[in-house]
C-alpha cells in the first residue's frame, strides 16, 4: 500500500499527519489502512498548537487544505493490518 498525496501539502502537517498514522497502524494492528489513516486526519484536526504566553490555540491543521490530499493506493479493500 501507498499513502500519496493528491496535491502538493504543508510539510509540517504532512509529518504530524503520517507520525500519527504510523502510530495508529502500530498500537492498533486490527484496524484496516483507511481507519488508521482516518484517526490521523482527525487527529490532525482536532489537534491545536498553543501560545505558551497566553494559552491560547494560535494555530490549527483543521482545513482540508492539511489533510484532504492524502489517499491509500493498493490496500487491497480493506484488508487488515496483518493480513
Amino acid at each position: 500500500a501507498l499513502l500519496v498525496s493528491n496535491w502538493p501539502v504543508f510539510s509540517a502537517s504532512t509529518v504530524d499527519l503520517t507520525t500519527t498514522l504510523f502510530k495508529v497502524q502500530a498500537e492498533r494492528s486490527s484496524i484496516t489502512r483507511t481507519e488508521a489513516l482516518r484517526q490521523a486526519r482527525v487527529n490532525l484536526i482536532d489537534e491545536k498548537t498553543f501560545d505558551t504566553t497566553d494559552g491560547k490555540a494560535v494555530f490549527s491543521y483543521a482545513h482540508p487544505i492539511f489533510w484532504a490530499p492524502f489517499t491509500i493506493v493498493g490496500d487491497g479493500g480493506g484488508l487488515q493490518l496483518g493480513s
